[in-house]
């Protein structure tokens, strides 16, 4: 019912234990992936390291609050789709909500209903996303048009041979997934033999373009194109 979901994730930030346990079990169901902490900081540190589509976050958290964590992840991420969850119905909590456009604000308890009508909505934001969303950011520099299948950086196009342009959008397509290098060379040289020297100097010419960011290698297994968005 939900199928634009099953291939994203989820980041629940709750500091109420039993609520954080219970919730996060029904939404295993629907994403592929969730991450759950009881702390802001925590949180924080996991929108930095991992790639997470979906943020839902109570307001009243020790230390940092969810609205001041939310403040910090929209300075580098205006994409992420953003669900408070709260207790309070405080007017100056939604005023500070709308001001950093979060995407519904939802409040405690959960209820079936309260669940299934989130889900619906987020399953149509990504449909929508994918109609209308051209422009993938790897960070605050680098961004790719997947229309005109430009590479940018700080809005100036790098030239891209063919060969480094298909690399590239497969690595997008697999980003922050290990590609082994036998897909690699199937992918980029189907009809002929494996090659690693091949191999090697395109993926040196992109990571070049690229100031060496975002291509991680594995000897012997493949790379993972890590980007935060």
């Amino acid at each position: 019912m939900f199928d634009r979901l099953k291939d994203k994730t989820a980041l629940y930030i709750e500091d109420e234990i039993e609520v954080l346990e219970q919730i996060s079990k029904v939404f295993e169901n629907y994403f592929e992936r969730i991450y759950v902490v009881d702390n802001a900081e925590g949180g924080y540190e996991i929108l930095l390291k991992y790639k997470v589509d979906i943020l839902l976050v109570d307001i009243e958290l020790p230390k940092m609050n969810g609205i001041e964590l939310i403040g910090k992840i929209r300075e580098k991420n205006k994409n992420i789709q953003i669900i408070v969850v709260s207790a309070y119905t405080k007017t100056n909590y939604f005023l500070e909500c709308i001001n950093y456009k979060v995407d519904a604000y939802i409040i405690k308890p959960f209820t079936f209903l309260k669940i299934q009508e989130l889900l619906k909505k987020l399953n149509h934001e990504f449909k929508t996303d994918e109609i209308t969303s051209t422009i993938l950011y790897f960070d605050d520099n680098f961004s790719f048009n997947s229309t005109s299948s430009q590479l940018l950086y700080n809005n100036t196009m790098i030239h891209l041979t063919k060969k480094e342009r298909t690399l590239l959008i497969f690595f997008l397509e697999h980003k922050n997934h290990l590609i082994s290098i036998a897909n690699i060379e199937y992918q980029l040289w189907p009809d002929k033999e494996s090659n690693p020297s091949r191999r090697r100097s395109l993926i040196s010419r992109l990571r070049t373009k690229l100031k060496q960011n975002f291509i991680e290698t594995y000897p012997s297994e493949g790379y993972i194109f890590r980007i935060k968005y």
